[in-house]
């Protein structure tokens, strides 16, 4: 392993849930109500009791901190998300290696193998001398299911059963291992502590309660009821974590995950953060509260570090996992411009706010256009700190971009592969289904980007799943411009025939090698393997 630099920089690594990227200031100051999404706007209007604008106003004052050290770094305009969901995503950032290479592509799939030891970046820091925490979200790892054997021994019970059939059959056996954190809790080989970090102070499964919840964990001990309203909590022990660091003039690394914003966002969020907006609108008051409760702890934490000396010195990242679930509590602008939402393969499942700030090593404020990877990031900050990387990750270093004013491409091509559901925002009121009902039935799918087209496939469903086909249909193609056309609204691929035939080639290529997956349907992915599909889109 490559010598630290002489002076390493620390690391601050905040990561947010179901982030859109209309939601972010520093995305939006040209964004205008017309790039909504035109359907999104329209289900608001029949639901809700706000308006568009008063949307895009609120989603403008929510992060000024944010916006600031946007302003003063870099932001990354065109930046990607491995996935449309969170801990695939997640995985993805952790390892850098892509998702349908190790079987991912739904979360269950990560839940059903978890993270492999050895295989987190974050380990490199650990070993390079770095202090490292995570703090927050983890949700890539297996629960520790010997909690459930313990408590089935405890009333004794012989029978194995899982924590559905407990939480529908075994009322007291429910109560006793939900209070006692399973559900937030991480096999020990899959812990935080046993894959470089040395403080864990978080939860491992999909959302949090904001206040009082009993998913958290203190390393490998439960917690117990967490007091206070989570995103304030999470700051506060990641100060004290880089206090300690900075005490012992030791550089961190520190991952930082919030909760925020993942649905459901009840109860609302402190009188400080709610009180800051005003609407008739439960929803849209609340969402942007707890997004500013976001941007007020990250001052805290910008403050702290000023007050500290270290500031300059200091890599801040902010990004969020995947898309916005947009819809009911997760209020406009959502993703826009772009379209879809959390689950699906159009742009809004995947592109994602990314900004970068470090006063020391960043060459001028800039809004970058080249394609880049959330997986970038540990790479990013791993070279920046002399730490060499692995060579069998598919993640790159953004470093060169970040301390020069290099303007070369560092992706030509993206893909990205797995379910391709809408439960996950507006879209599932096109469905027969609903919200818990349409996951079984939701189609496989994939999308390629290649300079500014991307050709997205659906893959087959049965009938009354969707209202557009009641009687089921086929899979199906289509091709769009995203620099001209950002919200998917004109389908090219009639247009442009030979294009498909092109990026349907290079995706057959790449998918040759993906895995099977850990618990997905074998039939929806096979289908979007290319296993047994027409030759050429253009054939439909």
């Amino acid at each position: 392993m490559a010598a630290l630099r002489a002076d390493p920089p620390n690391v601050l690594f905040i990561m947010v849930d179901d982030l859109g990227y209309g939601h972010c200031a520093f995305n939006n100051e040209t964004l205008t109500v017309d790039e909504f999404d035109p359907y999104f706007v329209q289900i608001v209007a029949e639901r809700d009791h706000y308006s568009p604008e008063q949307a895009l106003e609120f989603s403008k004052r929510a992060m000024p901190t944010l916006s600031r050290l946007g302003d003063e770094g870099i932001i990354f305009t065109r930046a990607y998300s491995p996935s449309s969901l969170c801990a695939a995503a997640r995985l993805a950032v952790a390892t850098g290696k892509e998702l349908p290479q190790q079987g991912i592509y739904t979360n269950m799939d990560v839940e059903a193998k978890g993270l492999q030891p050895g295989t987190h970046l974050g380990q490199l820091f650990q070993e390079a001398g770095y202090g490292t925490a995570h703090i927050g979200k983890w949700h890539i790892a297996k629960r520790d299911d010997s909690m459930i054997r313990d408590a089935l021994d405890r009333h004794g019970i012989e029978a194995e059963h899982d924590f559905w059939y407990i939480r529908a059959n075994l009322p007291d056996v429910y109560d006793e291992i939900w209070r006692d954190g399973y559900y937030g809790s991480v096999r020990p080989e899959q812990n935080p502590l046993a894959n470089g970090f040395d403080h864990y102070y978080g939860y491992n499964t999909w959302a949090s309660q904001f206040y009082d919840s009993t998913l958290v964990w203190d390393g490998y001990e439960h917690a117990g009821r967490q007091p206070g309203y989570n995103t304030d909590v999470f700051t506060d022990k990641a100060i004290d974590f880089m206090r300690d660091r900075i005490d012992k003039k030791k550089p961190f690394y520190v991952q930082l995950h919030y909760h925020a914003v993942h649905d459901f966002l009840e109860p609302n969020a402190p009188d400080p953060y709610f009180k800051f907006f005003h609407s008739e609108s439960y929803d849209l008051t609340n969402f942007y509260a707890h997004v500013y409760a976001i941007d007020r702890n990250v001052e805290r934490i910008v403050d702290f570090l000023e007050k500290e000396k270290v500031l300059q010195n200091t890599i801040i990242v902010f990004t969020s996992d995947n898309g916005a679930m947009s819809g009911g509590p997760s209020v406009l602008p959502g993703n826009a411009p772009y379209a879809g939402h959390k689950g699906t393969w159009q742009q809004g499942g995947t592109r994602v706010p990314l900004l970068f700030y470090w006063p020391e090593g960043i060459a001028g404020e800039r809004r970058l256009d080249q394609m880049v990877s959330t997986m970038d990031i540990l790479p990013t900050c791993l070279q920046a700190a002399g730490i060499q990387l692995p060579d069998d990750i598919d993640a790159v270093s953004l470093l060169g971009i970040l301390s020069s004013e290099d303007d070369s491409s560092v992706r030509d091509q993206m893909i990205w592969s797995g379910i391709h559901a809408r439960r996950w925002g507006y879209l599932i009121n096109t469905s027969f289904k609903n919200h818990y009902t349409e996951l079984p039935f939701a189609p496989g799918g994939f999308a390629i980007i290649d300079g500014d087209y991307m050709l997205r496939f659906e893959g087959s469903v049965g009938p009354e799943v969707y209202h557009e086909c009641p009687e089921g249909r086929g899979g199906i193609y289509s091709l769009y411009n995203l620099r001209e056309d950002p919200g998917e609204r004109n389908d090219l691929k009639d247009q442009m025939p030979e294009l498909v035939d092109t990026l349907l080639a290079a995706y057959r290529a790449q998918s040759a090698d993906f895995q099977a997956p850990i618990v997905w349907d074998q039939e929806k992915w096979l289908e979007i393997g290319g296993i047994g599909a027409e030759s050429s889109a253009a054939a439909q």
